[in-house]
């Protein structure tokens, strides 16, 4: 079985997983931009590890880190639906498997986030509205 048929069956898991993920971090979540270059940087990962290298390394930078934690949550919501994906596969299937999975993961991170964000600036005028 390919790779993209086998994370067909897991794409749910991914999304739930995005959903949360950003639901947790609240107003601890990187930018949008910052989110769109996660998405760039699996597209170019041939391991998973370099992922969460790369959202560690954020979290630590001087210039506008990501909050420790909303990355240590990123990492933590997909550990399930990697394991699920690469469950009997072998090393290098399953290293080909994680890193096909984060980048679905980090598209739904970034579109979770586009929808809380146009939310809440939904809110924002009618609290105010409702202040006055």
């Amino acid at each position: 079985m390919d790779i993209e048929t086998l994370l067909r069956a897991h794409r749910k898991a991914l999304v739930i997983a995005a959903e949360a993920a950003v639901r947790e971090a609240g107003d601890r979540a990187p930018d949008k931009t910052q989110l769109n270059r996660l998405v760039s940087i699996c597209g170019e990962a041939t391991c998973a590890e370099e992922i969460t290298n790369y959202l560690r390394y954020q979290v630590s930078r001087k210039s506008r880190p990501w909050p420790r934690a909303f990355a240590d949550t990123v990492i933590a919501k997909i550990t399930g639906p990697l394991d699920a994906v690469t469950g009997s596969l072998r090393d290098a299937e399953a290293d080909r498997a994680r890193v096909a999975a984060w980048r679905l993961y980090a598209v739904f991170l970034a579109r979770a986030f586009t929808y809380t964000s146009y939310v809440q600036q939904q809110e924002r005028p009618h609290h105010d509205r409702a202040r006055r």
